[in-house]
């Protein structure tokens, strides 16, 4: 008889630890929650120039990836920072990343690119 009880007290526990782990992760799934609207946390690709274009086209919230030989040592400026906000270039020791620029509002902005060599060129950008 002591085992039979055991038995059904182990097969009650089980079956409790079952249910209580069941509901706590019907709420955990992204596809099924509508509390959140995926659109607003999904973030935007980066718009990549490379060395050939003059220019592009961005969406409001997307970043700018300006693709140079050495991106520590170009600057970069802009001629409507409405528009962009231009992020420089730089080699914080663990990585090296390309300036660029964050598309802040509709309109049309012109980034100047200035090497280390001094040779300068214009990117026109606009942003939708």
């Amino acid at each position: 008889m002591k085992s039979i009880s055991k038995f059904a007290s182990v097969g009650a526990i089980s079956i409790l630890g079952v249910t209580v782990l069941a509901g706590c992760s019907s709420g955990d799934d992204p596809a099924t929650d509508t509390t959140t609207s995926s659109e607003s946390n999904q973030m935007l690709p980066p718009v990549i120039v490379t060395a050939d274009q003059t220019d592009a086209s961005a969406t409001v919230g997307a970043f700018i990836d300006i693709v140079v030989d050495d991106p520590a040592n170009t600057t970069i400026a802009v001629d409507n920072a409405e528009v962009l906000e231009v992020i420089q270039g730089k080699d914080d020791g663990s990585a090296t990343f390309n300036p660029g620029a964050e598309a802040l509002s509709p309109g049309t902005a012109t980034i100047t690119v200035t090497s280390p060599d001094g040779s300068i060129r214009d990117i026109v950008v606009t942003v939708s």
